[in-house]
């Protein structure tokens, strides 16, 4: 296992590649549903950022994450000509941010095992549709603060705030995904 202290004047951040954090981050995903996606926009010269929320459809063991789009949508083209991207979580008890790489699946029974009414009802043709497509993105890192409860995540968000983590406690992690 991978573990230092990173220490600034304002944030207080555990790297690690230990199994047990890898899981700690499957499972906050895994209790998340909408997450906003950050790609580069493709149509834009100047390449800015542009985030969009989606549903997750699945979020695997290892930090990888799935979601149905439509393959001639914006989001797709962004993937295509930059895969690099975030996936940011949000809820009372926790906060993940995930850096990865994103890919377009199309595999037709994929889309329909990921199928469901969400899906429906933002996505035209349904499942057979061959516009309709997954991105995947393989986690790289995810970075996680919080994810005990609403008051200990409330507790150590304003330690590290007001810098006063104790000497061995981390107000986040950061997560070297397998």
């Amino acid at each position: 296992m991978t573990e230092h202290q990173d220490r600034s004047a304002d944030d207080s951040v555990r790297v690690s590649d230990d199994p047990a954090d890898v899981e700690k981050v499957h499972s906050l995903i895994s209790d998340m549903d909408v997450a906003m996606l950050t790609t580069v926009d493709s149509g834009s010269p100047d390449r800015r950022l542009v985030s969009r929320p989606l549903s997750t459809q699945v979020a695997e063991d290892d930090g990888d994450v799935l979601f149905l789009v439509r393959s001639s949508s914006s989001v797709a083209a962004d993937v295509r000509a930059d895969p690099r991207v975030n996936v940011a979580y949000s809820s009372m008890k926790a906060w993940v941010s995930l850096t990865g790489t994103a890919t377009l699946v199309e595999d037709p029974d994929l889309v329909e095992r990921l199928w469901s009414k969400g899906a429906e009802a933002f996505m035209e043709g349904g499942p057979d549709n061959p516009d309709n497509v997954v991105l995947k993105v393989s986690g790289d890192t995810a970075h996680y603060w919080g994810g005990e409860s609403l008051v200990g995540t409330a507790v150590s968000t304003v330690r590290a705030l007001t810098g006063r983590n104790k000497k061995d406690e981390g107000s986040s992690t950061v997560v070297d995904l397998p």
